[in-house]
């Protein structure tokens, strides 16, 4: 199977030369893991390659992406304009039932990443997060229908290498928000917020990955100016 570099310095060595391509791949993790700027950072990474990436957003509005890459030392305006990179905004389809009584489009939000994909030739996708954070109890059947369709139609259709975020409550031992994405993806990677000699660490570690042999271990991991996320030792 081939690979690609994630970007993320320390992590390929993880899944013995990089990440399966052409799948989806789940990065689930409290508030404050990093799991944004690990996404960030993978289409950083495939733009410095040249190739086309696209970051889609759900929960946030694209100038708080780029502001908060700015903060972090990245500049992607220049990426945003040569094409190289695009911010999609899909916020408006998921207005809950309780507010404009319109529910999730399950299908307008997948027709519109897929047509998108397709059309320019993107190859690194990022949808961050994979699953609305707030949505009502009557739409939580649409909610799962657009995960799974999600899953398998940007793995089948697409031919790119999909990261998708997820939230993970604090303190609990869910690895996803909604429960279906961690069996639809190809692979878990798993962020962490843990204490360890009084003090809280950032930590990493791979739960399943389809298609390469994977190291189980957990590294700590530290988030820097210019450079990101990085691995540092097993804990």
């Amino acid at each position: 199977m081939e690979k690609i570099d994630s970007g993320i310095e320390g992590f390929d060595k993880l899944l013995y030369g990089g990440i399966p391509k052409g799948r989806a791949y789940l990065v689930s993790g409290e508030p404050g893991t990093g799991k944004t700027i690990f996404s960030l950072q993978y289409l950083l990474h495939g733009i410095s390659l040249g190739e086309k990436c696209v970051y889609i957003s759900i929960d946030e509005k694209p100038e708080h992406v780029i502001m908060d890459a700015e903060a972090l030392g990245w500049n992607i305006t220049p990426f945003l304009e040569s094409g190289a990179l695009q911010i999609i905004d899909v916020t408006q389809y998921f207005a809950t039932s309780d507010t404009k009584g319109s529910g999730i489009d399950v299908n307008k939000v997948i027709d519109l990443i897929l047509s998108y994909v397709k059309n320019n030739g993107v190859s690194r996708l990022a949808i961050d997060p994979v699953a609305p954070l707030i949505f009502s109890d009557a739409d939580f059947p649409n909610v799962v229908e657009y995960i799974r369709k999600l899953i398998f139609s940007v793995e089948n259709n697409t031919g790119c290498t999909t990261l998708m975020t997820s939230y993970v409550p604090v303190g609990s031992e869910k690895v996803s928000s909604v429960g279906i994405e961690e069996f639809a993806c190809s692979g878990i990677i798993t962020l962490k917020l843990v204490k360890l000699n009084n003090k809280r660490i950032r930590t990493i570690g791979i739960r399943k990955m389809r298609g390469t042999r994977i190291d189980l271990t957990e590294y700590s991991f530290e988030i820097l100016p210019d450079r990101g996320v990085v691995l540092r030792q097993p804990i």
